[in-house]
């Protein structure tokens, strides 16, 4: 009992060790491969993440061996392998080396004196990025208690890749977009747009340490403030109707949300507008992201999503384009008027009231868009 403790403690503190040292993904990746073959017992280790088109691809393995590498070809999810069932079921799989699907890894795994596999998911807070594979040269290898372990380490290496997903948008140069399609009951403004014939379009949202406050601007033939306040239950919807017309509403929003979910596997939002119950969202992430992932942790929060295209851009483009989308028409013309008469000058040129009577609007409506397309811009600028 003590050498199998003293060995779980090992890849553990080997793991650990891998994961801390790691100053990239492929650094990561290949710390921690090197990590599980250097166990006792162990004499191969791979790791794989997963794609769009729902295989595996190797990404990295220990030892180097370029025969058993070109082997190692993307693996379907949905076969009856182990590698496969461990995707299927979320769950760690131990079979013999004969039940490998793929009659060339599984010559590659006999040759070299492989007896057991063990595969563990790579899983996150509902995010599946991919698999980890160990082989061992004989039966006994693969306890009970090493592989629950190998399980933990599953899940401490898929949460150093969402954060290695969330450094890298952070940093990268160009950005993946993805156009999704979200459902979902019982929240705002969801259920409203169904209810109603109207329109719920993202004006912005500030993200407070977890806690999201968005704001939408709602538009339609039956969105009246008291229309729009009956057709939610939700007591943190706020609603009211500028001066400069429309209805204008606010909510808020925790962790358990897609906001929330989005910012857990290092994804932002974009741009987002929501009718007859659907919303059409833009999120942006880094490029080389564990996109079915994504989706994963999504989909644990609402009905139903689905992708509806994905683009490369430019983080310059994104940036200055997304700014600018992010402000509504009246923000926009707030902000300019603005500029253009020196409210931003020390001394100001004109003040908020006279800017106000300029556009011909009342002075706590002409604060009110000034400050939300400030909130905006800085949103769409900084959060990237």
């Amino acid at each position: 009992m003590d050498s199998r403790l003293s060995r779980e403690n090992a890849l553990l503190h080997r793991v650990c060790d891998r994961l801390v040292e790691a100053s990239d993904r492929t650094g990561l990746e290949d710390g921690v491969c090197e990590a599980v073959a250097g166990v006792e017992g162990v004499s191969y280790a791979w790791l794989g993440t997963r794609r769009m088109t729902e295989a595996v691809e190797p990404r990295a393995a220990a030892p180097p061996d370029d025969d058993f590498e070109r082997a190692l070809e993307p693996t379907a999810g949905g076969d009856d392998g182990p590698v496969g069932r461990a995707l299927a079921d979320r769950e760690p799989v131990v079979s013999d080396a004969t039940a490998l699907p793929d009659a060339e890894r599984r010559d590659a795994a006999t040759a070299r004196g492989t007896e057991r596999v063990a595969a563990v998911p790579l899983l996150w807070s509902d995010a599946l990025y991919g698999v980890l594979v160990a082989h061992a040269p004989r039966k006994g290898a693969f306890t009970g208690e090493f592989v629950g372990v190998l399980a933990e380490v599953g899940t401490l290496v898929g949460a150093a890749l969402a954060a290695s997903e969330r450094r890298r948008r952070l940093h990268a140069g160009r950005l993946v977009e993805l156009d999704l399609r979200v459902t979902d009951r019982g929240r705002f403004p969801y259920d409203a747009t169904r209810d109603l014939d109207c329109r719920a379009t993202m004006l912005g949202y500030t993200d407070d340490d977890g806690a999201f406050t968005v704001t939408f601007g709602v538009t339609g033939p039956d969105a009246t403030a008291g229309r729009v306040r009956a057709a939610t239950d939700d007591a943190t919807v706020t609603v009211s109707e500028p001066a400069s017309g429309g209805v204008v509403a606010e909510t808020t929003r925790s962790a358990d949300s897609v906001l929330g979910a989005l910012a857990d596997v290092g994804a932002t939002l974009s741009d987002g507008a929501v009718e007859n119950g659907t919303a059409r969202i833009t999120v942006r992430l880094a490029p080389g992201a564990t996109i079915p992932a994504v989706i994963d942790r999504v989909d644990a929060i609402a009905a139903t999503v689905s992708v509806a295209s994905k683009r490369e851009i430019d983080r310059g483009d994104a940036t200055y384009t997304g700014a600018l989308d992010a402000l509504t028409d009246r923000q926009r013309t707030v902000l300019t008027a603005a500029y253009e008469n020196g409210y931003f000058e020390w001394p100001r040129d004109a003040s908020g009231d006279d800017l106000a009577a300029a556009l011909d609007i009342a002075p706590a409506t002409f604060h009110q868009h000034l400050r939300a397309a400030h909130r905006n811009l800085l949103d769409e600028l900084l959060a990237d």
